[in-house]
């Protein structure tokens, strides 16, 4: 193999990887944040920094989610809307990067 295609294939490799971490980070960042809303209703608290730093990074997620119908009743589905998203177009990202042309 020449070293271009080599150097073009560990690039591809690199984007794969950074996509699939991005994607478990978002996806684990909206868990955590769903467990978070159970644990300040049941205990009555102010949220804490932590709580607010996993709330702004996952703000422009779950708001996407809540832009399609996202109730079922009293219970809100956005997080479980922004999980499947973010695991699908993981996948799909993954998938264009894999097939692009070396």
């Amino acid at each position: 193999m020449k070293a271009d295609t080599i150097w073009l294939m560990e690039i591809k490799l690199f984007l794969i990887n950074f996509i699939n971490v991005l994607g478990k980070l978002i996806f684990y960042a909206v868990f955590v944040r769903v467990i978070l809303s159970w644990v300040q209703v049941a205990g009555g608290k102010r949220p804490g920094r932590f709580a607010k730093f996993i709330q702004e990074v996952t703000d422009p997620v779950i708001g996407l989610a809540r832009k399609l119908p996202h109730t079922i009743g009293m219970m809100d589905l956005s997080p479980f809307i922004a999980l499947i998203g973010v695991d699908i177009l993981t996948y799909l990202l993954v998938e264009f990067v894999k097939y692009l042309p070396i």
